[in-house]
Parts: structure tokens; C-alpha cells; sequence
């Protein structure tokens, strides 16, 4: 079983790696879903070894529907990247209707070899995700990020469930969205995954509290070790 810490600063991998986290999704701007991270992020997360470590490759917030140069970034982020030691990359592309643009995911899969690839909550935004399992694991995607179609992957159950029991011996399928320490033991017995994926963030304030045009910066959201402590120890129960 692995649980997954989304990060997007150096305080969010100190927080997972001590927390006793066995991969982090490595991203900026988690306030936008996660986007493309810097390459000094990356670096230094590198220097920290037994710990997974998969790069989020998207060039903007919204949507996931690209277009020929947001896609050149895309290739151009993976090649930068490629060659550090990471274990993958984290990627999703719609079409212009709102599917699953397998050919598009192909040539970035591809491209990203042999490093693996997860497939992000694209899928939750896409038609036609669940149809198409089959060619994503034809063209080397490794594991799904989803929670089953529906705002939290606790409300989702029914579909990750079906997905687990039709293809988790094929591909990896990872619950997000709204995952905790406190369900992480309901997702597990109700589904039977072994992926859990959550971000442990709580808010902060820093001692350094002034106003810059009308805008305070004294509250900050970070990583817990804490609460990946205790989403670890509620995966650590499952297997007794």
C-alpha cells in the first residue's frame, strides 16, 4: 500500500518525508490544483532518497484541453526533467469535447519513458475516462488519479470500486480528493485499492504579518508531518 503527499514547496517534501510518506507529487501552486514545478523544487527534493518521487506536468490552471504550444511545453517540461533522478511523471489531456485525447497522451507517455506516468483528475473531467482503460494501459500509463467522477473520492466509491475490481490488476488506481486519515479505512474496504493520494495541508501563520494593498500574508497553508503521520499510520492498520 503507498500513500501519495502532493507538494509544492521544500516544506511540503520535508513535511511528507518525515511524516513517513512513500511518494510525493511534486507541483506548484497546489491553490490551483497543482501546476508544473520549478526545476529548483525538483532538485532538492531529489537529495532525499527512499521516497518516490513524480513530477506534475501542466502548463496552466483550468482546463485540460491544450493547444499545439501548450503541448510543446509539455514535451519541453518532461525532457528538462527526464533526465533527474525522479520515478515519474503526472499528466492529462482532453480534447476539445472533453475526452480522453489518447493519441496526445501516447506521444507524452512516450516521450516520458522510461520514467512511469500517472494520468491525473483529468480523468474525473473527462466523458469518456472510464471507457477508455483499456488504451491507456496499451500505451504505458501506469496508474489512474481519481475520485470515481465525483467531487470528493468519498462520494465515488461505487466507480473506483468498479475500476479496481475490472483493471487494478493491469493498472494502479489511486483515490484522491478529500482523502484523509479518517477514510482512508472506509475507501479501503469499500474499493479494495492500495493507492491513497492527499495533500495534509493545514494553515499556518508566520511571525511576519503585514498589509501589502489591502492584502494580508500572515496565514500560509503547508504540509503537516503530522497529518501524513497519521493518514500513514491509518494505512499501516489496514494491513494488520
Amino acid at each position: 500500500m503507498k500513500l501519495e503527499i502532493c507538494i509544492d514547496s521544500f516544506d511540503g517534501m520535508i513535511g511528507a518525508y518525515f511524516g513517513g510518506a512513500d511518494r510525493v507529487e511534486i507541483c506548484s501552486a497546489l491553490a490551483l490544483d497543482g501546476l508544473t514545478p520549478s526545476v529548483g523544487l525538483v532538485d532538492i527534493c531529489c537529495e532525499y532518497d527512499n521516497i518516490e518521487k513524480f513530477v506534475m506536468i501542466r502548463p496552466r490552471q483550468g482546463h485540460f484541453t491544450y493547444d499545439d504550444f501548450e503541448i510543446g511545453q509539455m514535451k519541453a517540461d518532461i525532457m528538462a526533467f527526464k533526465s533527474k533522478p525522479i520515478d515519474g511523471f503526472v499528466f492529462g489531456v482532453l480534447d476539445s469535447e472533453g475526452r480522453l485525447d489518447i493519441e496526445t497522451m501516447k506521444e507524452l507517455v512516450y516521450l516520458a519513458f522510461p520514467k512511469k506516468v500517472v494520468l491525473h483528475r483529468a480523468f474525473d473531467y473527462s466523458l469518456d475516462g472510464e471507457e477508455k482503460i483499456e488504451e491507456l494501459i496499451k500505451i504505458g500509463v501506469d496508474r489512474i488519479l481519481t475520485s470515481g467522477k465525483k467531487p470528493k473520492a468519498i462520494e465515488g466509491l461505487d466507480l473506483i470500486r468498479d475500476l479496481q475490481e475490472s483493471y487494478g490488476d493491469m493498472i494502479e488506481i489511486m483515490a484522491g480528493s478529500g482523502v484523509n486519515h479518517e477514510n482512508i479505512k472506509e475507501i479501503y474496504e469499500k474499493t479494495g485499492i492500495k493507492n491513497f493520494h492527499l495533500s495534509a495541508r493545514h494553515i499556518g501563520q508566520t511571525e511576519i504579518d503585514y498589509d501589502n494593498f489591502g492584502k494580508s500574508f500572515a496565514d500560509y497553508n503547508f504540509t503537516s508531518s503530522g497529518g501524513v503521520e497519521m493518514a500513514k499510520r491509518a494505512i499501516e492498520g489496514l494491513k494488520k
